[in-house]
């Protein structure tokens, strides 16, 4: 367990009302990672959602012949590892996860977080609304991305 008090400015979290937080904050764990450390790579079996409390973490794509295209920065209080809870057959990771700098990382468990939700609708449907959001944002990036290239 995570005190609330320490994730409750994460961007994913920041609507849920104090006693959703506490069930959060429940099934959190926290981990350290040194700078240039991978948290998962790109095909890796996506288990876990996580949110950079320090830190920053480089979300980043292979190239063809090329060292790994860096297509993100996960700052303070963002998530990363969203492909965990995206219901699909495989649930793989779509990129790499490196820590730039030593980060401070929240990790929650996808299957704890679903079962939560299966018991708690109100908080699923604010968690995974708010999921949605970020699926949009890190399409556009790179829709923008793509467009560069053409």
């Amino acid at each position: 367990m995570v005190n609330p008090e320490e994730i409750k400015s994460i961007h994913l979290l920041t609507h849920l009302n104090e006693q959703m937080l506490h069930q959060v904050a429940e099934l959190a764990t926290l981990t350290t990672v040194k700078a240039n450390e991978y948290i998962f790579k790109e095909g890796d079996y996506a288990e876990n959602l996580y949110a950079v409390l320090e830190g920053k973490v480089a979300l980043e794509v292979e190239k063809s012949g090329s060292s790994p295209l860096r297509v993100k920065d996960i700052v303070q209080e963002r998530v990363f590892g969203i492909s965990a809870l995206v219901d699909t057959d495989e649930k793989l990771h779509m990129s790499h996860a490196r820590a730039v700098t030593d980060s401070k990382i929240v990790c929650w468990r996808a299957a704890d977080l679903e079962k939560l939700f299966h018991h708690e609708a109100e908080l699923g449907f604010i968690f995974m609304k708010r999921i949605t959001t970020v699926l949009k944002d890190r399409l556009q990036i790179k829709n923008a991305q793509l467009a560069s290239y053409a």
